[in-house]
């Protein structure tokens, strides 16, 4: 008995076809990846800007005290009890900017 399926072109796929289904599960698995094991909004984080008072000075360095924990600002101008207005990405300790709301 002899079985014969047809032609043996039409049993493998094309290259063309092999890569694009390659690209496509790379792209799959990169974006599982993306949302469940690296979300990607831990890269981008959030501005909070917010009122804090100078609670000790040395050396030029200021310490802060804001919500979630006291930072400090390098080459510090103000005295403490100063009430000064700071902002800075959630999650970091660099103050990105601030100035002082008292004259």
């Amino acid at each position: 008995m002899d079985y014969e399926f047809g032609n043996e072109g039409e049993n493998y796929l094309s290259s063309k076809k092999l890569f694009l289904i390659f690209g496509l599960s790379v792209f799959g698995v990169f974006i599982v990846l993306a949302f469940f094991v690296f979300p990607i909004n831990n890269l981008i984080r959030e501005s909070i800007s917010e009122e804090a008072i100078i609670i000790s000075k040395s050396n030029n360095i200021c310490i802060v005290e804001t919500k979630d924990h006291p930072r400090q600002i390098n080459n510090c101008i103000y005295e403490p009890g100063y009430l000064v207005y700071v902002s800075f990405d959630e999650g970091t300790e660099r103050i990105k900017e601030h100035k002082s709301i008292q004259n």
